[in-house]
């Protein structure tokens, strides 16, 4: 949930004079933004080793402790940049923040789907988006607060945990208008059936999982997807315009402290726009959402190009000119978080099997962090040297993203993560039609709080291979 905070405190350093004297910087000289550059650069590269160690934390400690590990790491990290006392101990612990941060923005999401229903997961996902704007200065109450976390119910199964998962279960899908828990008892016996069924995939252990997930056709696919949605989210340049939005405000002939200012309104928007993310993305689905954000933000991205290349690489005052380069930028954070922020995190936690689950979720988030590695790096230099042909860049870079969303992206809404892998061309065990069906039948019996759990016969189908497998017929 820090994640965009924590590039916000950057922002707002870098438009701070008294920062630049006290690092013995001089604002603008190609020194200083090459040092801007590596600031936001490291810390994006701690983001994406991070992710690494998500791979095998969460799996081997469960996502509850590496949450908790993640807050940890963050809070030291910031810690000592705070007390940094020069240009070099400030960015080695940049790098440290990010390793935080990494296993935070991958982990939050991925537990906040699988403890969700499916009608509800993109408000539940979302709220991550919303939280941001808060977190950062309460990550020690983060910290202490995950204490009081369940287990994520998947997780608990695939440890054989079965009488945790089946108390957890039943308590996240409690409902007074569904006293005998059917729709618990079908969310766990369609998660156990389908656990069950993935591990005859064997993949115990990080490398087993990387090399499953790169052997099998679907699972490239959902690798494939997972990275562009993160890949091409940073690629319509929110952290650019974010981490940069003081010296952009500042370009844009607004002086003093009123960047400053305006970033934190520029900031405050991201709440209600992932507010709204989240109350709506359920009801209209991921791709639109997506497919719409690209175009709003396209708009808003030719409309800086052209102030920028009219009115500020020519040093016009123009005031009435300039002030609506700032408005594009405010119209810009509107479209990304109502549309793209949240969803970038709600699609890649949820399109993956438990089998490959974590590995995938680290994997495509590390497209995020290889983006902004790449863009953060580069914009100083490039706006001082290519000026407007650099949002042009990233207009190309979002079209791209937008056409590759529309065709290959499926949409997801109201599907277990279970019943997601249909879209995949992969076997589903049980559906949970098939699972709730059968509980209110008395097909399934939950007994002794989940310490048995039986499982009705499968349904058998005969595809037109001929061959008889064992799995959903959907």
């Amino acid at each position: 949930m820090a994640r965009s905070d924590a590039s916000s405190i950057s922002a707002a350093l870098i438009g701070q004079q008294s920062w630049y004297d006290y690092m013995g910087l001089e604002a603008g000289t190609p020194n200083t933004n090459a040092i801007l550059g590596a600031i936001n650069g490291v810390y994006t590269a701690g983001g994406a080793f991070g992710c690494v160690f998500n791979m095998w934390s969460s799996e081997y400690s469960g996502r509850k402790r590496s949450i908790q590990i993640g807050c940890v790491i963050s809070i030291v990290g910031a810690t000592i940049m705070t007390a940094s006392t020069g240009v070099g101990m400030f960015i080695a612990f940049r790098f440290i923040m990010g390793f935080g941060i990494g296993v935070l923005v991958t982990l939050v999401p991925l537990y906040q789907s699988e403890v969700s229903p499916p009608e509800s997961r993109g408000l539940m996902v979302g709220l991550h988006g919303v939280l941001i704007g808060f977190s950062y200065s309460l990550t020690g109450f983060i910290t202490y607060g995950s204490i009081w976390l369940p287990f994520s119910p998947r997780w608990l199964l695939s440890q054989g945990r079965s009488e945790q998962a089946w108390k957890v279960t039943q308590k996240l899908h409690a409902n007074k208008k569904d006293p005998e828990d059917h729709f618990a008892h079908a969310d766990y016996n369609q998660m156990q059936a389908q656990i069950d069924f993935e591990r005859q995939h064997n993949a115990v252990g990080t490398l087993a999982q990387a090399k499953l997930a790169f052997s099998q056709k679907s699972f490239l696919k959902r690798l494939g997807l997972g990275f562009l949605v993160q890949f091409g989210n940073q690629c319509t340049g929110a952290l650019v315009i974010n981490n940069y939005n003081t010296i952009l405000f500042s370009g844009l002939g607004i002086t003093g402290g009123t960047p400053l200012l305006l970033l934190g309104f520029f900031n405050l928007l991201t709440v209600p726009g992932n507010l709204f993310n989240g109350l709506f993305v359920d009801r209209f689905g991921r791709r639109r959402f997506v497919i719409t954000g690209c175009i709003g933000i396209i708009v808003c991205l030719s409309g800086e190009a052209a102030i920028t290349a009219q009115f500020v690489e020519t040093g016009s005052t123009n005031r009435v000119s300039l002030g609506f380069g700032v408005a594009f930028i405010f119209t810009y954070v509107v479209f990304y978080s109502s549309c793209l922020d949240a969803t970038m995190y709600l699609i890649p936690s949820e399109i993956f099997p438990m089998v490959i689950r974590s590995f995938g979720m680290s994997w495509s988030i590390m497209g995020q962090f290889i983006a902004t590695v790449i863009l953060l790096e580069a914009a100083p230099t490039a706006f001082a040297n290519i000026g407007y042909k650099f949002w042009v860049i990233l207009i190309c870079l979002t079209f791209i993203y937008g056409l590759l969303v529309y065709f290959f992206l499926p949409e997801t809404k109201g599907m277990t993560l279970e019943d997601i892998s249909v879209l995949f061309g992969d076997p589903v065990e049980l559906s949970f039609e098939q699972a709730l069906s059968k509980q209110e039948q008395g097909g399934d019996v939950v007994e002794d709080l989940g310490k048995e759990v039986k499982l009705s016969e499968q349904v058998e189908s005969v595809p037109e291979d001929g061959v008889k497998h064992t799995h959903a017929d959907v």
